[in-house]
């Protein structure tokens, strides 16, 4: 029995290239908090009223994408150096924030489409589809991923030159994913009783009296 996703780890400051099935739109998830089911009912506006609320809880960027076959290069990037180089002679079309503890899933609207209608499908559940057209599960460290997604254009445009045409990747897309760890745990401020600050200056007072007491006599507590 063929898997029903592809699994995949993406590797610090290296790229992956990946194949992807014609879709209108591509999408990646994070699986655990992307609520997929919508209704049975539900249709395209409201899939796409879904997403738009789901993109504000930062559980899924979703870009249009043209009908054909696209070869998709990923690329978690934390050099800065590394980022600069891939966002030069490039065209961004979308671009967001994602967070994840470990698992986003690369998605066509079709999957998207099907999950929010079929509560037991799921996005990586109960489906069967060619190679190229399976669900992308990819492992990353927990955090949160500003996401950028860029188009080579294989056309003139206002910045285009040979040379520019000459250095673009054979891949179609470039998803550049840059992390951001997550912030420490913050930890609560202790807080006393009331009681508690009347015992401690009870004991100060006694400490002061015996003190004195010892200076009035020509006594020292010894040490």
């Amino acid at each position: 029995m063929r898997p029903s996703h592809l699994t995949h780890t993406l590797e610090k400051d290296r790229d992956s290239v990946h194949l992807s099935v014609p879709s209108e739109s591509l999408a990646l998830v994070d699986v655990e908090s992307y609520p997929a089911f919508i209704g049975k009912k539900a249709d395209y506006f409201d899939l796409m009223a879904h997403l738009s609320a789901q993109m504000q809880a930062l559980t899924i960027l979703p870009w249009k994408a043209p009908d054909h076959a696209l070869k998709l290069e990923l690329l978690l990037a934390e050099n800065d150096l590394i980022i600069e180089r891939t966002q030069a002679h490039r065209v961004m079309i979308a671009s967001g924030n994602v967070r994840t503890y470990g698992q986003l899933c690369l998605v066509t609207h079709e999957q998207l489409f099907d999950s929010a209608r079929q509560r037991t499908r799921g996005l990586l559940r109960d489906s069967r589809p060619p190679k190229n057209a399976r669900p992308r599960l990819l492992h990353v460290p927990p955090g949160i991923y500003a996401i950028s997604v860029y188009y080579h254009t294989s056309y003139p445009h206002e910045n285009w030159s040979p040379e520019i045409a000459e250095a673009t990747p054979k891949a179609d897309y470039t998803v550049l994913l840059r992390r951001y760890p997550f912030p420490p745990p913050r930890v609560a401020p202790i807080r006393l009783s009331n009681s508690f600050f009347a015992r401690a200056g009870e004991l100060a007072a006694r400490t002061d009296e015996v003190i004195t007491s010892h200076w009035k006599w020509g006594k020292l507590p010894s040490s």
